[in-house]
């Protein structure tokens, strides 16, 4: 793998403390550890972060915890909730496709890579646990041994960009045994052509693998603070959590994902924060 290229250029706004962004190897041929990079506190809806990349960042701090069923939020500044779901609307009619995201279409996950067919598939049971296979026209390329999250499938992802392909795993995870706030009753794992990014690039988990503008975007979260990467840079938000892989009522505030955005529910402490991601106004 490539060595780590250092420190890139920050974004179009200049909010305290300066953002810092981490090249991250397009490879994943070899292991490595990024280094820590500082912490984003992004900047109201009307003056954006736009990086580089074309990247852009919203984030709209709320009063409260949002309401479900139905969803309501509560902004802190002065704009309505339609004016904050639904400002990037046009963005928001492009669709990621289902067979791809489990968050989509919420059936069996395949995609085409060439002319050839990736498909998740459950593999044998192997003392209590599930065998988490992808298959490339029927022959298994990966197999993994998992514990499945058992409410909700493990496969959330199988996705390619480039030449890559990806899969993305939901497991369970120990819950801490207190009122403490969780973003998620599993685990996620991201992996590129078989290697897994946690690995990799020293994560705690990896999750909300989707391209955006056609390009590779998660979430990570590395010693308990979550940011996200975007096509090998990534930048530190300082979420303490980022509420996803919910079910049933709590599927309200999982991700909103198209084409070119991403829209999630954080928070920092007791601050909660609904923040849009993507590429805008680009042909």
């Amino acid at each position: 793998m490539p060595a780590l290229t250092g420190i890139a250029a920050t974004a179009t706004q200049n909010p305290t403390p300066q953002p810092v962004i981490i090249f991250l190897s397009t490879s994943t041929s070899e292991p490595a550890r990024t280094s820590e990079v500082g912490v984003i506190t992004p900047v109201a809806t009307n003056t954006p972060w736009i990086f580089p990349s074309g990247l852009s960042i919203e984030e709209h701090p709320l009063a409260k915890q949002p309401e479900i069923e139905p969803l309501v939020i509560y902004p802190l500044e002065a704009l309505t909730q339609t004016e904050v779901l639904y400002k990037h609307n046009d963005e928001w009619r492009k669709p990621l496709p289902p067979n791809a995201y489990y968050s989509v279409g919420h059936g069996n996950l395949w995609v085409m890579q060439g002319k050839d067919k990736l498909e998740a598939v459950d593999g044998p049971v192997e003392n209590g646990q599930v065998t988490a296979q992808v298959t490339r026209n029927g022959k298994v390329i990966f197999s993994k041994l998992i514990t499945t999250p058992g409410v909700t499938s493990e496969f959330r992802v199988v996705d390619v960009y480039d030449n890559h392909w990806v899969l993305e795993l939901a497991q369970e995870k120990v819950i801490p045994p207190n009122n403490q706030l969780v973003d998620s009753f599993f685990a996620g794992e991201i992996f590129i052509d078989g290697q897994s990014l946690n690995d990799v690039h020293g994560y705690d988990e990896s999750y909300g693998f989707q391209t955006i503008h056609g390009r590779p975007f998660y979430c990570y979260k590395r010693d308990g603070k979550i940011g996200v990467s975007y096509d090998g840079q990534e930048i530190a938000l300082g979420y303490d959590g980022v509420w996803h892989y919910g079910c049933c009522s709590g599927g309200a505030l999982n991700p909103r994902m198209a084409q070119n955005v991403i829209g999630f529910f954080a928070w920092r402490g007791d601050q909660w924060y609904y923040t849009e991601i993507g590429v805008f106004d680009q042909p």
